[in-house]
């Protein structure tokens, strides 16, 4: 019988500390995984680091930015150093920004772009020699279903989650006959990070759970968890022939929205 099995698995988690970002690494770690949980703030990444560790998981922490290649690349090559290779790379890691065109700061563009573009590209260009080392590896990018839709003053955040589908799809190609996968998981509604702060920001929270009930087919929000186990079965050999897509994760958000 076919299992999901990633225990000759050493997996990068970028934005591993996030709401999505450490369901990936605690899924991965249940499926046997070793796990590097990577993210900007000392603290959640060590929270995440010692649940793993409590569960019985090899898992160890680095305190990353992003946009910094050599910081990145430091964190990376001791990752490697210590568990003799690496087999995949979850780029998770994002920001959001929004407002108008007109009004939206030059810099707040900059930072959405250097995050969510620039991050997942340095990321995958520092991993990616060792996936080759390895001779074999899967990467999975944390696109949205905003890739494909309109957002009312969310055009930057809409923007870059469209180049990390492109650049899924552009780095598929190049990476295959190295026995790369690529892919990407493009998530409708998901409870906590982004939908959280949206509800704890907003008058009526309520109004924000019952619109996402009416958007989505099945009638609710993903959880982080929902994410994570298709992420992990992208990184899985059960995908072995799954590569340059974008899943969508979504509830069927997609589909109703030609309901009219």
């Amino acid at each position: 019988m076919l299992t999901l099995d990633l225990g000759a698995d050493a997996i990068i988690v970028l934005g591993g500390s996030g709401s999505i970002g450490s369901a990936i690494a605690r899924q991965a770690g249940a499926a046997g995984a070793k796990v590097l949980v990577a993210d900007v703030s000392a603290g959640p990444v060590d929270k995440v680091v010692a649940e793993l560790t409590a569960a019985g998981v090899e898992a160890q922490g680095a305190v990353v930015d992003i946009t910094d290649e050599d910081n990145l690349r430091r964190a990376v090559d001791r990752a490697a150093d210590s568990w003799g290779f690496l087999s995949g790379l979850v780029n998770a890691a994002g920001i959001l920004r929004t407002g108008p065109i007109e009004e939206m700061p030059h810099s707040d563009w900059d930072d959405i772009m250097a995050v969510n573009v620039t991050g997942t590209y340095l990321s995958t260009k520092v991993v990616v020699p060792y996936l080759k080392q390895h001779g074999h590896g899967a990467i999975v990018n944390v696109s949205s279903v905003s890739a494909f839709i309109g957002s009312d003053e969310g055009f930057a955040y809409t923007t870059t989650k469209g180049a990390v589908l492109s650049f899924t799809y552009g780095t598929a190609g190049e990476l295959a006959s190295h026995k790369i996968r690529v892919n990407a998981v493009c998530p409708g509604w998901v409870s906590g990070g982004f939908t959280q702060t949206a509800m704890d920001s907003s008058d009526d929270p309520q109004a924000l759970v019952d619109m996402a009930t009416r958007l989505h087919y099945l009638g609710r929000m993903a959880t982080p968890t929902d994410v994570a186990n298709a992420v992990v079965w992208l990184l899985s050999p059960l995908a072995s022939f799954v590569t340059g897509t974008g899943l969508f994760v979504d509830g069927g958000f997609m589909v109703k929205r030609g309901e009219g």
